[in-house]
C-alpha cells in the first residue's frame, strides 16, 4: 500500500521510476513533489519545528513498516510463523493507513480536487 501510494503520486506528477527503484527513493521523490520533506520546513515559523518532527517521524514509520513487511510478511510464499504479535501488526497497518491518508489528502489539495 505504501509503495503503491508513492508510485501513484509520482505518476500524477509524471515522475519516471522503474521496477528497480527502491522504496526509499520512491517515497523521497513522492514527498519531495508534495512538499513533505522535513528539511524544507521553516522551523522559525510557529509550529515549524513540530511539523518538521512529524514529517520525519512519518517517514520513519513508513520505512519501518516496509522493512517489517519484508522481514515478517507472509507474501512471497513465506510459511513460517511470524514473531510479530497481532497487536503490533494492527499498529503497523493503522500507522501506514494514516500516512497514506495524509499523502493522498495533500495530493488532493494540490490537485484542487
Amino acid at each position: 500500500m505504501l509503495e503503491s501510494t508513492a508510485k501513484f503520486v509520482l505518476e500524477f506528477f509524471t515522475v519516471p521510476y522503474s521496477h528497480r527503484t527502491s522504496f526509499d527513493k520512491l517515497w523521497y521523490h513522492a514527498r519531495e513533489k508534495l512538499g513533505l520533506l522535513p528539511e524544507h520546513v521553516d522551523v522559525v515559523a510557529p509550529g515549524g519545528a513540530q511539523v518538521k518532527a512529524m514529517l520525519g517521524a512519518s517517514w520513519v514509520i513508513a520505512k519501518t513498516a516496509n522493512e517489517i513487511r519484508n522481514v515478517e510478511g507472509t507474501g512471497h510464499g513465506r510459511t513460517l510463523p511470524t514473531g510479530v504479535t497481532p497487536e503490533m501488526a494492527l499498529l503497523v497497518v493503522k500507522e501506514s493507513c494514516l500516512i497514506v491518508d495524509f499523502v493522498l489528502a495533500t495530493l488532493d489539495r494540490m490537485a484542487s480536487r
